[in-house]
């Protein structure tokens, strides 16, 4: 039944923002949001697998396919790739979503490697550029094409914010060193109470400043693309042999 597949999408997507919100705001995201995620939708997945009953070697594969995801999540956390929370999330993913959520038309390109999961993971690792883009047209919006040059960099990576009011992980691109110097970076650093003195006695009002954003942000987009569009690191490489023909 579509429409189970299209419950169990809002309701993890309520679940997911509520986790990017804990974890922008804190970097904690208590392991009772991942219970209640896999509580809340058992029900709705044992129905499909009761209503809808496929061959038993689907079945199997479709077992190992959620064990290899796990696998994957685990190992990734483990060479600090990503946080646990994100690991953890991608695992309530392989366990809620089965068999990959279809609704009415949706996903519109493919279904990827058969496996939701994954499928929200590669998306994920694709969402990054995506949000360079953003980043770029926001601030040629709000700086101008004027203050271009010069901030290349900084329009794709951050946008300037007053230093009195400096937001919570984010890193500078711009500061002053111990010796007194106004330095601009390509690698931001972290800042500390003595780095925004600094700026305040030099009486700088403003530095380009870069987001620390949580995987976990990424991973939710790739959740939503995967829902509506499916795989596009599958879609990538399925271009790959026509690319190399032509």
């Amino acid at each position: 039944m579509p429409v189970i597949d299209l419950i169990k999408f809002i309701l993890v997507l309520g679940f997911l923002l509520y986790a990017c919100k804990l974890d922008i705001e804190s970097r904690i995201v208590p392991n009772r949001v991942w219970k209640y995620m896999l509580v809340v939708t058992l029900p709705f997945t044992v129905f499909q697998i009761i209503t809808e009953p496929r061959p038993e070697l689907y079945y199997m594969l479709t077992g190992i396919q959620i064990l290899m995801v796990i696998s994957l999540a685990y190992f990734l956390y483990y060479i600090g790739a990503y946080g646990g929370a994100d690991a953890k999330a991608i695992m309530c993913l392989a366990v809620i979503f089965p068999f990959y959520p279809a609704y009415h038309g949706f996903p519109i390109l493919n279904f990827g490697f058969g496996s939701f999961a994954f499928s929200t993971l590669a998306n994920s690792v694709l969402a990054a550029p995506a949000l360079l883009a953003g980043m770029f047209i926001r601030n040629l919006i709000v700086e101008g094409v004027r203050e271009l040059k010069g901030n290349f960099l900084y329009y794709l990576t951050g946008y300037r914010v007053k230093v009195q009011n400096l937001p919570k992980f984010h890193n500078l691109l711009e500061y002053v060193d111990e010796g007194g110097k106004f330095r601009r970076v390509r690698r931001a650093v972290e800042p500390d109470g003595e780095m925004i003195e600094r700026l305040i006695k030099r009486k700088v009002d403003e530095v380009w400043v870069t987001p620390a954003l949580p995987f976990l942000v990424f991973i939710t987009a790739g959740y939503i693309v995967a829902f509506t569009f499916g795989d596009l690191l599958y879609l990538l490489i399925s271009k790959v042999p026509a690319i190399l023909s032509w």
